[in-house]
């Protein structure tokens, strides 16, 4: 048959003759296959970035990993909303990021420390301490210098 339009049934081609439909329907369809692989690719940058996105939201209110469990749309407003109802649902002690709470300061002074741990260690053993095991615990749980001189004045005037 005549190759000049494009319509060639006996399987012999020429390559010096690209300018009909048949050349037009196989340049048609390597850009389709182009264009569906670049939008495949498009699609799943825009989803890597909406997870990004999510993420740092959640981060922000310091829940990093409540982006595994959201489910709902990839918008930072409605996936805050969702965080912060979560918030209000199961409750939560710290408002802020984690660790950004400093600890309590401890409100007895040294003595008022000892005699409670030395309650504390009696009601354990169900014996009290004596005068030695409490020079060695105040020895022992001393910090600084002073403190350990304090510790050892303490003993000697028991002993003394």
């Amino acid at each position: 048959m005549n190759d000049a339009w494009g319509y060639d049934d006996t399987e012999t081609t020429q390559p010096e003759h690209n300018d009909g439909p048949k050349a037009l329907r196989e340049a048609y369809k390597a850009q389709k296959a182009q264009n569906d692989a670049i939008l495949a690719e498009l699609a799943e940058i825009k989803q890597e970035r909406a997870k990004e996105k999510l993420s740092s939201v959640f981060s922000e209110l310091g829940v990093p990993g409540a982006a595994e469990l959201y489910q709902g749309e990839p918008d930072p407003e409605k996936a805050r909303a969702w965080a912060e109802s979560m918030r209000a649902t199961f409750g939560s002690g710290a408002q802020g990021t984690p660790g950004s709470v400093p600890p309590p300061a401890p409100t007895l002074d040294a003595s008022t420390q000892q005699q409670f741990q030395q309650m504390t260690e009696a009601g354990q053993s169900g014996t009290p301490l004596g005068n030695f095991e409490a020079a060695g615990a105040a020895v022992s749980q001393a910090s600084d210098l002073n403190a350990l001189i304090a510790a050892m004045n303490q003993a000697n005037h028991l002993n003394g």
